[in-house]
């Protein structure tokens, strides 16, 4: 019986049961958030860094915070719009993937069909 609840505690307490979909709220302006691993990450000549979801958005689901995108598995920052900022996040968003680390991203905008990001939290 021990075991089984330490099996479930170690379940229930891993840090893949908060990973999940971006989700969109209309609270705020309007906002959509993901919490999860850096799937991979993306910057072209073109100014663009792409940050792609472990679980792509539910179609849609930006509606809900008075979006228009059509990408559902990345979203993007533009190095051009804020250099410091676009900085910061991919020295995070790096460093979050190589250590196996959760971020939390929250978008609220729209760039080429991809939703904005606006802020990135590191997770312990």
């Amino acid at each position: 019986m021990k075991r089984l609840i330490f099996a479930l505690s170690v379940l229930l307490l891993s840090t893949d049961a908060f990973a999940g979909k971006p989700t969109c709220h209309g609270s705020s302006g309007g906002y959509c958030r993901y919490t999860g691993y850096v799937e991979r990450i993306y910057i072209n000549s073109g100014n663009l860094i792409l940050f792609y979801f472990d679980e792509a958005m539910d179609d849609g689901e930006w509606d809900k915070a008075g979006l228009s995108a059509n990408q559902r598995s990345a979203a993007t920052v533009l190095l051009n719009e804020n250099p410091d900022f676009a900085k910061l996040f991919y020295s995070t968003a790096l460093s979050a993937q190589a250590s196996n680390r959760q971020v939390t991203v929250q978008m609220s905008g729209v760039h080429a069909g991809y939703l904005k990001i606006d802020r990135i939290w590191l997770a312990r």
